[in-house]
């Protein structure tokens, strides 16, 4: 079992293994657009926060919902709104 596995199986429900496998995939800079996200920062704003183009948040955004396998801005949008407390306590765990 990694580190960070090891953290975030408090986190690992039972309903929610598949998605937490998935989100444990993401690397640290989808986490940081991730985590932007879900405080409801726009493109633009993402990319002046981690000071790159806003093309390569895009980039992010699209990797992200691959690997989550969640198709559509709007829908990947829904999900980091809807798991927001979620995202941000798993968020802190895999970045300790």
């Amino acid at each position: 079992m990694t580190p960070v596995s090891k953290k975030s199986s408090i986190l690992l429900a039972d309903g929610c293994q598949s998605i937490n496998q998935k989100l444990l995939r993401l690397t640290d800079r989808e986490w940081d657009v991730l985590s932007f996200m879900t405080d409801g920062l726009t493109t633009a704003e993402i990319a002046t926060c981690l000071v790159i183009e806003p093309k390569s948040i895009e980039n992010y955004k699209r990797r992200i919902s691959k690997k989550l396998n969640i198709g559509g801005r709007s829908n990947l949008i829904r999900f980091c709104i809807v798991n927001r407390d979620y995202l941000r306590k798993l968020y802190i765990l895999v970045h300790k």
